[in-house]
């Protein structure tokens, strides 16, 4: 692993400092390795305000691995409530996946893509203890990792299509929270599908908003489908992402005949771009050159 970022600049590299710091307290990790940053630069500017300067503003996201001891109690979900909670003052985002260190020392000696990648590529910014990772074996032959990522894709992205179509059944009947709750299964298996295409990573929860904040590690497309910039926009997502639980213990949960059909598009729109990136990974594997664009 290595211990330092090469172009990270350095305001960022004092709010990691800072990041590692209220992790450290909050959830007490054996290891926390950064796995990937993005920042996205915000200018504002306009001829009605009193000062005609130009505001710039910096927004990070850290994508996290952490590595937790084995009398942790919490699941993980609830880990990484805490660290999003704590992490609320420093102004920037933080994705985090959490795994036990016999479960990631598993994971290195069984040559997981996700892991080994992150153990070899990763920056390690947290060693409480310095205890060593297993070391995972050389990287299997690019042909049988071709094979096994398309496998997987047809298994999950064949689901994602099998709800899509149950959906617009749904909707030709009035059914429509039905068919919203399975807009919803069809958008959570398309992006788990690539997801795990593109990192190897295998998730299995069922909020759309961390599988697309999972996914802007390596594409930021998908993400825009649903830009949650305004109120509209934002209450049109949470219809989609609590649909997994509305739909089924919510007795007062309705979905309106325009929304629904708004949702389906987007979903549609969705299963599209992430169809273009899955081709644009099996391309990448075919001549052994890694994705340099897709973001």
């Amino acid at each position: 692993m290595l211990t330092t970022f090469p172009k990270l600049p350095q305001e960022q590299l004092q709010q990691i400092i800072q990041l590692v710091k209220i992790i450290a307290k909050s959830v007490y990790p054996n290891k926390v390795i950064c796995y990937g940053y993005r920042i996205t630069i915000m200018s504002d500017w306009n001829c009605f305000s009193e000062e005609r300067n130009q505001e710039n503003g910096v927004h990070p996201t850290y994508d996290l691995l952490l590595i937790i001891d084995e009398d942790e109690k919490r699941p993980e979900h609830e880990i990484i409530q805490a660290v999003e909670q704590k992490v609320t003052p420093l102004d920037c985002d933080v994705t985090v996946v959490a795994q036990s260190l016999s479960a990631a020392n598993k994971a290195l000696e069984n040559g997981n893509r996700f892991i080994s990648n992150v153990y070899r590529n990763g920056i390690l910014i947290y060693d409480r203890d310095g205890d060593p990772l297993l070391v995972p074996p050389m990287a299997a032959d690019m042909e049988i990792v071709r094979s096994k990522i398309e496998a997987d894709w047809m298994r999950c992205f064949d689901i994602a299509q099998c709800f899509h179509k149950k959906a617009k059944y749904c909707f030709g009947n009035g059914w429509y929270e039905q068919g919203t709750f399975d807009l919803h299964q069809s958008a959570q298996h398309a992006c788990m599908a690539i997801l795990r295409a593109y990192s190897g990573y295998r998730s299995t929860t069922h909020n759309l908003s961390r599988l697309l904040g999972l996914i802007a590690n390596f594409s930021l497309q998908p993400l825009a489908v649903f830009p949650c910039v305004t109120k509209e926009e934002t209450t049109l997502f949470n219809t989609l992402n609590r649909a997994y639980s509305d739909a089924r213990y919510n007795e007062k949960y309705t979905v309106p005949k325009e929304t629904a059909q708004v949702l389906l598009r987007r979903v549609e729109e969705l299963l599209s771009i992430i169809q273009k990136l899955y081709e644009e990974k099996l391309i990448s594997l075919k001549s052994n050159q890694p994705i340099v664009n897709g973001k």
